[in-house]
């Protein structure tokens, strides 16, 4: 009798289970990356934009979180005394969820 040989497949997918690599991690893996090189790339956003991404009308980020943290208004840009106000969107992102997560209560 020949004894029991372990197939190729079935020696790749234990070594990659031994190394943390499952297949539900190569699923997480490859939805992230989907994710992220799906989603629109925003250069600059404004305040009506913001409303789309956090629950709140664009007084609240106004007053709350805008006018709370001066690191917002090195970013800020206008086209002019009366024109419309737009951040750039990378940095200002991670002011909010910094200032929201660090500031605000549970």
């Amino acid at each position: 009798m020949i004894p029991n040989q372990v197939n190729e497949s079935t020696l790749v997918k234990s070594l990659f289970e031994m190394a943390g690599i499952t297949e539900e991690f190569v699923i997480q893996k490859l939805d992230d990356f989907i994710r992220e090189h799906a989603r629109r790339k925003l250069l600059f956003w404004d305040l009506e934009e913001m409303t789309q991404y956090i629950p709140f009308c664009e007084k609240t980020i106004e007053e709350k979180i805008i006018k709370q943290d001066p690191r917002w208004r090195q970013y800020q840009r206008r086209s002019g005394p009366n024109g419309k106000r737009i951040w750039l969107y990378e940095p200002t992102s991670k002011f909010m969820v910094d200032y929201i997560m660090n500031n605000w209560d549970i």
